[in-house]
């Protein structure tokens, strides 16, 4: 057997797999499409979504699409963990928080939100390449839209624009 060693960690064809058996470890996270969808009606909202059943489950019941983009799976510079959080309301519905600092999660969470789940990594900085996440706010309630027509519509009902909160990555599923 010792004679075999020598004579495969030679071989050219060997150690090519041994590197192509590294390669899983050496290759960048993965992309995601990712969907904001609106609820243009009253009270109007936003989900982000990654599930594509979900976005065209919200399409069939009369919510659009503001805008698509890419995210990550693993975090990277100037990237934060997003999360879809919600807040049951006693009168019934929810209201809807999306919060990628962990100090904003936090916050949240004290304030009686419930996390629905991580979906994945977003920029926290513009770049080239990269689309924002406008957040609108109306009295307790907020909405992230992507689309210039969107923001017009948000505006013209007396929400607030305040700040692009996050960007992705354009998307490239188109």
């Amino acid at each position: 057997m010792n004679s075999i060693v020598p004579r495969l960690s030679s071989f050219s064809g060997f150690k090519f797999l041994l590197l192509l058996a590294a390669l899983p470890a050496l290759a960048s996270a993965s992309d995601v499409q990712a969907w904001v969808v609106l609820n243009p009606v009253s009270p109007a909202e936003t989900i982000f979504s990654t599930d594509v059943a979900e976005k065209n489950n919200l399409i069939r019941g009369n919510w659009k699409v503001s805008g698509s983009g890419v995210i990550q799976t693993e975090s990277g510079a100037d990237t934060g963990l997003l999360h879809r959080m919600i807040l049951p309301l006693p009168t019934g519905g929810v209201l809807r928080m999306l919060a990628v600092t962990p100090e904003e999660v936090k916050a949240r969470l004290k304030a009686g939100y419930v996390t629905e789940g991580a979906v994945g990594y977003v920029s926290l900085k513009s770049a080239p390449g990269l689309v924002p996440v406008i957040r609108f706010s109306k009295a307790d309630r907020f909405l992230w839209l992507i689309s210039a027509a969107d923001q017009a519509w948000a505006t013209k009902n007396g929400w607030t624009r305040e700040k692009a909160v996050f960007w992705l990555a354009v998307d490239t599923y188109r």
